[in-house]
């Protein structure tokens, strides 16, 4: 019911976003994409302060997600620049959404593969064999990767003498 509501509100009008009589819930039915960005950014936004601007980059939406699941999201900052007028910084960040993990402790003492957060192959097919080949513990548990550019407040502090 829930989902049905939320698919007519965003005109996502497919059925399998809320047919349960035709589709299976834990297997065919589907989160729709707008609402997984929305998940996988509110669970990586935390850890990230004073955000003003956001730019999204790229978005692949790498395995379905269904209703129940978990969503639970990492981030890799790979360039931040201090060359911003005022207190300001631009940070690139790569985050990964997961699903039915918690990332604290089931990726605890897991290397993260680079080849994951660094490729330009986002794409379901060389995402999954990232995974399968150097990080088993993620296999088929990436719903999204989402590349952006943050414009933030900077945490540098800079002494001022008369």
């Amino acid at each position: 019911a829930q989902s049905q509501q939320l698919a007519s509100l965003a005109r996502l009008t497919h059925e399998r976003h809320f047919d349960i009589r035709k589709y299976d819930v834990k297997t065919e039915i589907f989160v729709p994409a707008g609402l997984v960005l929305g998940l996988t950014m509110s669970a990586a936004n935390r850890d990230f302060h004073e955000a003003l601007h956001e730019e999204l980059v790229n978005v692949s939406y790498v395995h379905h997600l269904h209703p129940g699941d978990v969503v639970s999201a990492f981030s890799y900052v790979s360039n931040v620049n201090e060359n911003l007028p005022g207190d300001l910084e631009s940070v690139t960040v790569r985050t990964i959404g997961v699903k039915n993990m918690d990332v604290v402790n089931d990726l605890d003492g897991v290397s993260i593969p680079m080849e994951l957060l660094e490729t330009d192959k986002t794409y379901t097919k060389a995402v999954e064999q990232i995974c399968k080949n150097l990080c088993p513990k993620l296999a088929n548990k990436v719903i999204t990767v989402v590349d952006r550019k943050i414009i933030r407040q900077s945490n540098r502090r800079e002494v001022f003498l008369l």
